[in-house]
């Protein structure tokens, strides 16, 4: 063989070499390996705070925390969701571990606690796109608030996060209780804490469960303030609010009683003001005694509606879209359920109409508003339509109920202008001159 051939031989063996080994290491990084379990799992203390891990089994399990070791699998994140752990140490300024300090999530409902070196562990079920916002909280100190994001957790699932709280007199702890009428405590009511402003001009915001006797505690929460407080428990039992809650130095407890609501199958008809069935017409009723309740009820073509299963008490009804019709004072009682009579401002009436200023140029653009209010004991129906003007000034409103309405005319820069208007046909057509200002 030629020295020449031999050369053009070595390089083509060592080429076809190395493009196997490419293709190889090409397909190992694509379809990596699942992870097995490490032998010697991560100590809680061992790595710097803040670091993110792939694996982690503290020593510890604090109260409340997954016992077993979490992976970092591929593909674990399922159906839009992402699962993520995180787990440090509470201390106070000193460095000495903080016991029973509450580590809670602020919107998705997971919560632990810290043991008693301080150490937590907490596992957060999370949409794919959201990040925690975690409290750390212990009466007789200052709470912290912590946002993470995407620049701390990347893409791992397993998080360090060490945290020093300081001391503070003001900080407490609210204890209550949730019962119903005959003194049974209510387990699974969602209780709400939170506050827009604070001395410390963050945020505050708190969720927690009662327990199965009915028993809530919110940890380190800094008296002085007032909180919005809520209680939910949907759907046998009525909203609780109270949006002027403070919190003392030694707090009382909280005792709620929530009477069960009764629920009822509601009929009736959606009717225009000359008693004619509306067809195929929708609204939406929300109970405002409970303050949770909404459905929507739609007429069939004759008119009629049901409403099965529906909270007694106080009620109003309304649309939604540029036809804005709304009952009020309307109450739904044990006898007074079934064939419910809902009138609306809906018609055949017609009105159009031109606008224009003093020298007769369209004006473009002006809002008009029809509006109208009626009683019929302590029932208030009310109406509210509006649309702008094309570029010839012009506006049309249809499907009117007829009667008088109440018609407001707004532009920019001329001066608003209200005035009645009486229908004396089926249509009617009215010219409005507006004064620049």
């Amino acid at each position: 063989m030629k020295p020449r051939q031999f050369f053009v031989s070595i390089a083509i063996v060592v080429l076809s070499t190395l493009a196997l080994y490419l293709t190889i290491a090409y397909h190992l990084l694509r379809d990596p390996a699942p992870p097995t379990k490490p032998t010697e799992p991560v100590s809680a203390a061992a790595p710097a705070a803040g670091k993110p891990l792939d694996t982690f089994d503290a020593g510890t399990t604090a109260p409340g925390a997954a016992s077993a070791p979490f992976e970092r699998r591929a593909g674990s994140q399922l159906a839009g969701r992402k699962l993520l752990e995180i787990f440090g140490r509470v201390s106070d300024s000193d460095g000495q571990a903080i016991e029973n300090a509450v580590i809670a999530e602020e919107r998705y409902f997971a919560s632990t606690r810290s043991d008693r070196d301080g150490h937590y562990r907490i596992l957060i079920d999370l949409p794919q796109h959201r990040y925690p916002t975690l409290h750390f909280l212990r009466s007789g100190y200052d709470g912290r608030r912590i946002r993470l994001g995407k620049k701390q957790l990347g893409q791992t699932p397993v998080y360090e996060l060490d945290v020093s709280l300081e001391d503070a007199l003001d900080s407490v702890t609210l204890r209550g209780w949730i019962g119903n009428e005959i003194g049974v405590g209510l387990e699974g009511a969602r209780v709400e804490l939170s506050a827009s402003y604070t001395r410390n001009r963050d945020s505050f915001y708190l969720t927690g469960f009662t327990d199965s006797n009915g028993n809530f505690e919110f940890e380190g929460v800094r008296s002085g303030e007032t909180y919005k407080f809520s209680v939910n428990l949907t759907p046998e039992y009525p909203y609780y609010e109270d949006l002027d809650f403070k919190v003392t130095q030694n707090p009382a407890q909280i005792d709620i009683v929530l009477e069960k609501l009764r629920f009822v199958d509601v009929d009736g008809m959606i009717l225009n003001r000359g008693a004619t069935p509306v067809p195929d017409y929708e609204m939406y009723i929300s109970n405002i005694t409970t303050g949770i309740h909404t459905r929507k009820i739609v007429s069939d073509s004759s008119g009629f509606f049901t409403l099965p299963n529906f909270p007694l008490g106080e009620v109003r009804l309304s649309t939604r879209g540029a036809e804005f019709f709304k009952i009020s004072g309307l109450k739904i009682t044990d006898t007074g359920y079934q064939n419910l009579k809902l009138i609306v401002d809906r018609g055949h009436h017609f009105l159009s109409g031109w606008i224009g200023d003093t020298n007769g140029v369209p004006v473009e653009k002006a809002m008009v508003t029809l509006d109208r209010k009626f009683r019929a004991g302590k029932i208030e129906h009310s109406s509210y339509r509006s649309q702008r003007t094309d570029r010839n000034g012009a506006f049309a409103f249809e499907n009117l109920g007829g009667g008088e309405y109440h018609v407001t005319v707004y532009a920019l820069g001329f001066d608003k202008q209200e005035f009645s208007h009486r229908f004396d046909g089926q249509s009617d057509e009215i010219l409005i001159t507006l004064q620049r200002n």
